[in-house]
């Protein structure tokens, strides 16, 4: 069995500005698995930045010390499923996470594809398209603000997040607002302090918003729950939401409505759909959030979304409506509707020209 590690950059043609940082060149792991003349492709986006989730060189050093060879060393996958085995074992850290995200869906994609299945029907979706939401950053120029959300709009986006920050993006909200008839979501990332903030956060609570995202620190729950109690706004998390138990907390403590679920941050495809199971049966509201990977992640994405028809749609429009150019290729959507990947696999390969190599090992079968 042959295993390579690649990376590939990618380039926002519009950058979308956070609290916290500008997501503009970016980069998403690829990893190839080969056995057999068989090709397996997984792909995770990384953070470019310390924060909330692992960043680049986090998760290639997860890979490199711990992973590849727990998932792939003969003596370590004796009697384990293919694709449950890094799943089953590696835990603890956001870069674990991420690279036994990434491993999963290497492993899963080979299968389906040997198979002759995708993933969206292995999964059993319920749809053969869905919908999709749009991201708007703070912006001091607020002409172009208005201008991205009417793209969004005009390429069919259902919902639109607008970012916010202590010190900007209130007048980009009031902007969207006004320019746009779909729900509008004002997202803090995490930058507000209750008492500090506590200005911004009564005025972004006066505005017709859909609900506010994770306008406080992830661990603080408390916080949470008071302002959702308060019945000005809704509250919705993602930052916060890492496993099952988080859920279960954020439904017992009244923390939130909605959540965001993102695979690389809980551990890849089995654990997402475990979460997105739990958070239904708690009550809340989930929609599959994105990290502005290329298609094959996203075409990951769009599965996941199209198992809970009727719910909330996620960030799952193909990358050629946020970057300058997608390695992948996945179908632009079409009249407001996201396609799904239905051919096998978990959704379309990467084309190796657009891919740096970073580190490639052989295991004996």
């Amino acid at each position: 069995m042959s295993v390579a590690l690649f990376e590939a950059p990618l380039v926002l043609s519009v950058p979308v500005v956070a609290a916290d940082r500008t997501h503009g060149d970016r980069r998403s792991l690829f990893l190839r698995v080969e056995e057999e003349g068989l090709l397996g492709w997984g792909e995770c986006a990384v953070a470019e930045r310390p924060g909330p989730d692992a960043i680049t060189d986090e998760v290639i050093s997860v890979l490199r010390d711990r992973v590849l060879d727990l998932a792939f060393a003969p003596s370590k996958r004796a009697g384990m499923p293919e694709s449950s085995s890094i799943v089953v074992k590696v835990a603890g850290t956001p870069a674990a996470a991420a690279a036994g995200a990434l491993v999963e869906a290497a492993l899963l994609d080979r299968e389906l594809r040997r198979d002759g299945v995708s993933l969206s029907s292995s999964l059993g979706a319920m749809a053969s398209a869905v919908g999709f939401a749009g991201v708007v950053g703070v912006d001091g120029d607020l002409g172009l603000v208005r201008d991205r959300a009417s793209a969004l709009l005009a390429m069919g986006a259902t919902r639109l997040r607008v970012k916010v920050s202590p010190d900007s993006g209130l007048d980009a909200v009031l902007v969207v607002l006004d320019a746009v008839h779909v729900p509008v979501v004002a997202d803090a990332n995490g930058s507000l302090h209750a008492e500090r903030d506590r200005l911004v956060i009564d005025s972004l609570c006066e505005l017709p918003l859909a609900w506010l995202e994770q306008p406080f620190a992830a661990a603080d729950l408390a916080s949470h729950a008071i302002l959702a109690q308060r019945g000005t706004v809704s509250v919705g998390l993602d930052e916060s939401v890492r496993s099952v138990r988080s859920v279960r907390d954020i439904a017992r403590y009244g923390a939130a409505s909605v959540v965001c679920l993102k695979p690389a941050r809980l551990g890849g495809i089995a654990r997402a759909r475990e979460v997105l199971t739990a958070s239904l049966d708690a009550g809340l509201r989930p929609y599959v959030g994105g990290y502005f990977e290329a298609g094959l992640g996203r075409a990951v994405l769009g599965a996941l979304s199209s198992l809970h028809p009727g719910g909330l749609d996620g960030d799952v429009a193909a990358p050629c409506t946020y970057l300058e150019s997608d390695p992948c290729g996945l179908e632009a959507p079409d009249r407001g509707r996201q396609a799904l990947w239905t051919s096998p696999g978990c959704g379309p390969a990467p084309a190796l020209s657009a891919l740096r190599l970073v580190e490639e090992r052989s295991y004996a079968l």
